[in-house]
């Protein structure tokens, strides 16, 4: 019978098949939409896209903002077909927040076709909601960051690419107006990729050169093409960090087939593909790099080579796992997830704490002149001197001012 209906449909019956299938889908949409269980107060949702349509003009977290404004401490939106509860006060989340492995929300997102598609399946520890892999990678990242040589490293680094930047905004003078925000993603990104991977990637240089635009008269075809790369990747992580909610917001439908949306998801599809050939190739290379380096020679100490040598004969962590499943080494896959997130998590977020940090201190004058008192008792005079571990333990109230600001 169905198979007799169908045969007996034509070209012209096409549109108002259409029309039928789409009012079908409305109601069953607002069907379920109206008659949810515990409805919260939220925006209207439209068919397709929920309430993604409403976020254009704002930033995710603006947009989140603007909705707490109107709707309260605790509201709901409707994102890629899932329902979202969204709370606004930290006594509603400090349960959700507890390290135990009985907590009932031991996910931070589910998995979606979207995260999948755009390279959340399984890798890294954020939003890698495989627990086995978790447990693996969580090992290695925690161990990779605790080393004491990888921390003394890491303060050796800050120290040394704080002066080059310093010295960049001494060139451009005191009258110079900085866009504060810009100054730091470029430090925290040359930063993080120093920590991961062990070498620089020049993204001050790339952007101080911008800035004075004269770089193809002072600088060779090489340097312009290694800061040219450098300004393209700190790009990359940027746009791939802006068109996560793209694929959290809209479902597979929409990025495919509505127009804009449809553009806009192959552009950052087309940009997820160059940031993670780069990061593959960075790894392949110094695979080879410590395949061909001598038993004799030590390695550097950084994330990359420490994920690389873990469970092999090179390993530069003294620490060993009797946990079986930590006992073998970590393939590329698993290392790219980790060395993604580092550099994710590294640039965007650590510029934004180091910026409202700034804006707060000019708000506080007296909490900024303690913390200027305490820096003249633990550095004394000399300005110019590299600051120590040694310096950061004993800044006691510089590591509260912190703590409060995040």
């Amino acid at each position: 019978m169905i198979t007799a209906i169908i045969s007996s449909l034509g070209i012209s019956d096409i549109p108002s098949l259409l029309i039928v299938f789409s009012i079908i889908y409305v109601t069953r949409f607002y069907y379920n939409y109206f008659t949810r269980p515990n409805p919260l107060p939220g925006p209207f949702p439209l068919p397709i896209i929920g309430n993604a349509y409403q976020q254009i003009g704002y930033g995710f977290d603006d947009w989140l903002l603007s909705l707490h404004k109107i709707y309260g401490d605790m509201y709901e939106i409707i994102l890629s077909g899932q329902r979202f509860i969204v709370l606004c006060k930290p006594d509603l989340i400090e349960n959700m927040n507890v390290p135990s492995t009985k907590t009932k929300y031991p996910t931070r997102l589910p998995n979606s076709e979207g995260f999948i598609e755009y390279g959340f399946d399984g890798v890294g520890v954020a939003f890698n909601n495989d627990t086995k892999s978790w447990k693996y990678n969580r090992q290695f990242f925690s161990q990779a960051i605790m080393t004491p040589s990888f921390n003394r490293q890491a303060v050796e680094w800050t120290n040394e690419l704080w002066v080059e930047m310093e010295s960049y905004l001494n060139n451009l003078g005191e009258h110079y107006e900085l866009d504060f925000i810009k100054w730091m993603r470029r430090f925290t990104n040359e930063m993080i990729f120093k920590i991961a991977t062990g070498t620089k990637n020049d993204a001050i240089a790339s952007y101080y050169n911008m800035l004075i635009n004269d770089n193809k008269n002072s600088l060779n075809d090489k340097e312009n093409e290694k800061l040219n790369e450098s300004k393209n990747f700190i790009e990359s992580i940027e746009t791939y960090l802006a068109g996560m909610f793209y694929f959290f917001a809209f479902n597979n439908f929409t990025r495919n087939y509505v127009p804009f949306i449809r553009g806009k998801a192959k552009k950052l599809l087309k940009n997820k593909d160059y940031l993670f050939d780069k990061l593959y190739t960075i790894i392949k290379e110094r695979r080879t790099e410590i395949e061909n380096t001598p038993l004799d020679q030590p390695l550097r100490h950084d994330m990359l080579t420490s994920y690389i040598t873990a469970n092999t004969s090179r390993d530069i962590n003294a620490v060993k796992h009797a946990d079986v499943d930590l006992l073998r080494p970590m393939t590329d896959k698993e290392i790219f997830g980790n060395i993604l997130e580092a550099m994710l998590g590294g640039t965007d977020t650590t510029a934004n704490f180091i910026c409202f940090t700034a804006y707060y201190l000019g708000h506080y004058p007296e909490v900024k002149q303690r913390l200027r008192q305490e820096f003249d008792r633990v550095l004394g005079n000399d300005l110019t001197r590299p600051i120590t571990n040694k310096d950061l333990d004993e800044l006691e109230y510089c590591d509260a001012v912190t703590k409060e600001k995040i």
